[in-house]
């Protein structure tokens, strides 16, 4: 019988730590991710905050801390042909609204996403994430806000401290 070296192992684990995804920087839950051209767009889930960090591989050139109990989040209202959810974040007179969805009446259909970029009430900017990037939670971010004590109210379509009945 041969004694097994974990050295031995170390050419493979090298290799899975370099085709490890960036995405895996996430120290929480994740809740999307996808690319967009050459960069990636990332929200995490830690604790009691939510992050936004989009930028090339390995690099974030935004980063975007809020509270979960802060966080603009929209789930699907439960009608329409399309299932989608929309979250918002932030940074000054800007706001990044990170969306998914797919059509449900489509046996074929794949998750798309994207970020639309505002300046006040302006789209400066609509990205799409990359056909078949799209890997997203979203829907995880109910639970938690529940969790925290909010809920949804569809009358007025925002978040509530306390009891929606």
């Amino acid at each position: 019988m041969r004694a097994f070296s974990p050295a031995a192992l170390a050419p493979f684990a090298a290799g899975l730590l370099i085709a490890a995804p960036v995405f895996a920087a996430c120290q929480g839950e994740s809740l999307f991710e996808c690319r967009i051209g050459k960069k990636e767009l990332e929200l995490c889930h830690t604790g009691s905050a939510v992050n936004y960090r989009f930028g090339a591989p390995g690099k974030h050139e935004l980063q975007i801390n809020t509270t979960l109990s802060d966080l603009e989040y929209q789930p699907w209202p439960g009608v329409g042909r399309t299932i989608w959810e929309a979250v918002t974040f932030h940074n000054a007179t800007t706001s990044y609204d990170v969306w998914s969805g797919f059509d449900r009446q489509d046996p074929d259909a794949k998750l798309e996403g994207g970020v639309n970029v505002l300046r006040g009430e302006t789209l400066i900017a609509a990205l799409d994430c990359t056909k078949g990037s799209v890997r997203s939670g979203l829907d995880l971010l109910y639970g938690a806000k529940e969790g925290i004590g909010q809920c949804w109210s569809f009358d007025d379509k925002v978040w509530i401290t306390g009891s929606c009945d």
